[in-house]
Parts: structure tokens; sequence; C-alpha cells
């Protein structure tokens, strides 16, 4: 197969509009738009698990009205029955002694599912999903497996499954090559846009097409991996081996494409360690202690100035909640604090990222004394 140079570029030039677009509008989101967009193009499904009001259906719906396609959403209950995610037995077919599904509408023909609260599904229901997430296929009845065209299905939950359920449920959660959780808004500054800014529905510039993406995966599945990756790779999975972590053969493959593909996704042109933090959301399975674990194995081993900035900007979110502006030694303590943390931010090597951090501290900064003046 052979994709123009030209289309590959347009397809990076879209995704990368479609994400700053993205996170402009959507408070916080910066790390589950990331994560939908490396799914999409490495072809594979994401679960988001999170509290109700996080913005969940709000990026999805903005993502699928960005694709196109065909789409299929559904709420799913313990009352859901099999004919409304595959379509209704064929009247007609019965007639002539013949069991066939019409799947018209339904997820068997769609380009992208969003399955909301998927573990309220009934057996029969996650059985059927079974085979489309990870084989693409679907049998109407006539014994025949079809290809569907189903390029992303992204699932939401407000909660992992629990202990008692979590066997049953085993085989459809692997299905979920990236697995996150979402969290309400954190900081102080992200509070602000959303109780004060009017309106957080993202505005896309544009569309991109079946093909541009089909050039995302192709260009992003042909990334090398650069000999530094493929080390950090190898002791992130004997460290997370130490630790109790050890993901099957298959999800170990799925992880180095999802890796090029998170890569690709931030016009590199070859996967190198730093790329490997997208897979603390692929590495584990057991949802209860794992993700932490394995959050912390993989900043440490393949993106060590990432987990200092994220300390750093840990660090500014407590300072900031635990200080009274209004008191003007306690407001001076921590305005020496960011200031210190904005240096200490300066002595990493520079990147986009870290310009991001410290322009952030900076903002607090002034923020903080300008409302220390104003309390005088």
């Amino acid at each position: 197969m052979s994709l123009a140079r030209p289309m590959r570029e347009t397809a990076h030039s879209k995704f990368a509009s479609g994400r700053a677009e993205l996170a402009a509008a959507l408070i916080e989101r910066d790390d589950e738009i990331a994560l939908v967009l490396t799914a999409l193009v490495a072809k594979e499904h994401v679960l988001l698990v999170g509290p109700p009001g996080c913005a969940k259906s709000l990026l999805l719906d903005s993502i699928f009205k960005w694709v196109g396609g065909t789409k299929f959403a559904l709420l799913m209950t313990k009352y859901t029955v099999p004919e409304e995610v595959v379509g209704p037995v064929s009247l007609a077919g019965l007639k002539e002694d013949r069991y066939l599904r019409i799947t018209t509408a339904k997820l068997p023909e769609a380009d992208f599912a969003y399955l909301d609260e998927i573990f309220k599904s009934s057996s029969a229901i996650l059985n059927t999903l079974l085979r489309i997430l990870n084989e693409r296929t679907f049998d109407a009845g006539d014994g025949a497996a079809r290809k569907v065209p189903l390029k992303l299905c992204v699932a939401a939950s407000n909660e992992w499954p629990s202990p008692e359920t979590g066997k049953e449920l085993a085989a459809i959660f692997d299905r979920f090559t990236f697995r996150k959780s979402v969290r309400p808004i954190l900081t102080q500054a992200g509070r602000k846009r959303l109780l004060w800014d009017r309106d957080h529905t993202p505005v896309l510039s544009g569309t991109i097409t079946p093909i541009e993406i089909e050039a995302a995966h192709f260009e992003a599945m042909s990334l090398p991996w650069s000999a530094a990756a493929i080390e950090a790779m190898e002791t992130m999975l004997r460290e997370l081996a130490k630790e109790g972590v050890q993901p099957g053969d298959r999800r170990q493959v799925k992880a180095v494409a999802a890796a090029r593909a998170y890569a690709w996704l931030n016009g590199a042109v070859q996967v190198e360690p730093e790329h490997l933090e997208v897979l603390a959301a692929v590495l584990w399975d057991d949802p209860v202690e794992q993700p932490a674990t394995c959050a912390k194995v993989i900043a440490r081993v393949a993106n060590p100035t990432g987990m200092r900035i994220t300390q750093h900007l840990m660090e500014v979110e407590q300072i900031l909640a635990g200080t009274d502006t209004r008191n003007l030694a306690d407001a001076a303590k921590a305005a020496a604090k960011l200031a210190e943390i904005e240096r200490q931010l300066g002595t990493l090597t520079v990147s986009e990222r870290v310009d991001k951090a410290r322009s952030y501290v900076k903002e607090q900064l002034k923020r903080l004394k300008l409302t220390s003046l104003e309390a005088v």
C-alpha cells in the first residue's frame, strides 16, 4: 500500500489542529484528547472511567463530528437487549426459515461507536461485542463472519468493574487497549474557566476524511523505534513484572503500536522513550492498584522529565489551595515557593511541555500577587 507524502502531511496537520482546538475548549482534558486521537490513529479502542459531568460525552461528540462517517451511540443498562445493539431479527427471513438480523443503523454498520455504561450490559451483549471489537467481524445469523467498518469504539463508565464482576467482565475489559480514569477539574484556573466561560463546546475548523485517517495509521505504524526507546520498553516490562504487573503477550504487542501512534501524533519521526508515557493507559489489567504502579514505573523509566513536571505542577496546586491571599505574609511565602518552582522548571531540558508548565506557573504567580494587592 502506498500513500503519497502530501496526504500524510495533510493528515498530520489536521490531527494537530483538531487536537489544539479540542484542548482550547475542553478544560484539563489534554490527556484524554491525546488518548482518543492516539487510539484513532492506532485503530484501537478506548475506555474512559469517571463520574458524570467530566465532559466525556462532549469530547467524544466533538471528535465524532470531526471524523464524519456513520456513528452508533447507546446508553447501556441491564435491560438493554441485543436488538438495540446489533439489530432486530428479520421477520421476512424467518418466513423463509432463515435467521438473520437487520443491522441497518446499528453497531455492525457503524464507523465509530460510543457505548456509555458498558459494564451494565448483559452477558449476551458483551459476548456479541467481543468479536466486533477485536476481530472487527459480525455474524448476522447465517454463519458468515462479515467485516464491520468499525474504526474506533469509545466506551465510558462511571466506575471500574468491581472485584465481584471482574472475572465476568475480563474479556470485554481486555478489548480496550487504552483505559483511563477521567478526573474532575483540579486546578483553580480550570475551575474559573468552568464557572465563568459561557461555552465549552469545541468548534473544529474542519473535518478529516477516512482516507486521511488511513494515511495517519499507515505512517504511524511505519515509524521505527530508537534504540533508547527499545531499551526503555524492555526495562519497563521488567520493572513492572517486579511490581506484579504482567500484561499479556497480546497487550504488549498492542503497546508497541500504541507508542508508534502516540509518537506520530506528536510529530516524531521515530519512537523515543518519552513517547512510552502513553503506555500508562495500556500496560495493566487490574484497575484497583496497577494503574498507579504502572504510571510511576513508566514515568521513572521512560520520561523522568515529564514526571518532574507533573510533580512540580501538583505542588503548585497544593500551594495555591493552601494560601490565604488576604494574609500578606502567607501570600508572600506562597509567591516565593512558586518562583522557586518556576526556577526549577527552568533547569529542565527545554521542550514545549516545559515551556507550557513554566508559563502556567508564571501566570499563577502573577495572579497571586494581583489578588494579594487587591486584598490590601
